[in-house]
């Protein structure tokens, strides 16, 4: 074989051996059932692939290097009842994302809420209530006419309703390793009911909860999106590192 064979022939192997399989993120974005957790348990049912903002280089200012290897050791999977307590959401190292599709179902839209704050209150009984406030005003998709049109009077309305407010109503053992999780988001003057599943984590004195859900745009008075901007449902994926308040 000569110099030059030899080169294409090894050319050729490294373009197969780069080769990337197809990409996961094609796969559906609605998909509320989480995927089996991870060894290192805390991020548990978080689809990592999905989260793109991670490769949109956004500056979210929060540290989410939790040493979970370190760690993993002392964090254990609650199943049944949350530990009782009042607990506040650690804003450094908790996230609000979402993931939509282009109307086209090719691009898919990326962004999360930069600015968000909660509290959990559970019962001796596990009775579990709670709130979660995103400021609407904080959307960031990486793409300032985007941004400016969801937060516009046609989808968030962000500057005649600032907020969104997540309302926990009970977080019940569910099947297999999860939680169900129910409560309403309440996003401009309407009122959504969810229920879908959590995985609950307890890392040494930090309490981390875990899910995502779809949310129909029709339901939350939504106009259709246009060419470039979102489709009818996005998912919400949330999670949230709370710390104990006595």
């Amino acid at each position: 074989m000569s110099d030059q064979e030899a080169d294409e022939q090894h050319e050729v192997e490294a373009a197969h051996a780069g080769q990337e399989a197809p990409d996961a993120q094609e796969a559906p974005a609605v998909q509320e059932t989480p995927e089996a957790h991870e060894d290192h348990g805390v991020h548990a049912g978080h689809d990592h692939d999905d989260h793109e903002h991670h490769g949109h280089d956004h500056d979210h200012g929060h540290d989410h290097d939790h040493d979970h290897e370190a760690d993993e050791h002392d964090h254990s999977l609650i199943v049944d009842r949350l530990p009782a307590g009042v607990w506040t959401v650690d804003h450094s190292s908790s996230e609000v994302n979402f993931r939509a599709r282009g109307m086209l179902g090719l691009v898919p839209v990326n962004g999360f809420f930069d600015q968000f704050r909660g509290e959990l209150r559970v019962g001796e009984d596990g009775a579990a209530h709670g709130t979660l406030v995103i400021e609407t005003g904080t959307l960031k998709t990486g793409i300032d006419k985007r941004d400016a049109d969801l937060k516009s009077a046609r989808y968030l309305a962000a500057e005649e309703y600032p907020q969104m407010n997540f309302t926990l109503e009970s977080i019940e053992p569910g099947s297999d390793d999860h939680l169900t999780l129910t409560g309403s988001l309440l996003v401009r003057d309407k009122a959504i009911p969810l229920s879908f599943p959590v995985y609950a984590i307890l890392h040494g004195d930090h309490l981390h909860i875990e899910g995502k859900v779809r949310i129909d745009h029709h339901a939350a008075g939504f106009d259709w999106a246009r060419p470039g901007m979102v489709a009818k449902v996005a998912r919400a994926d949330v999670a949230l590192t709370l710390t104990s308040a006595g």
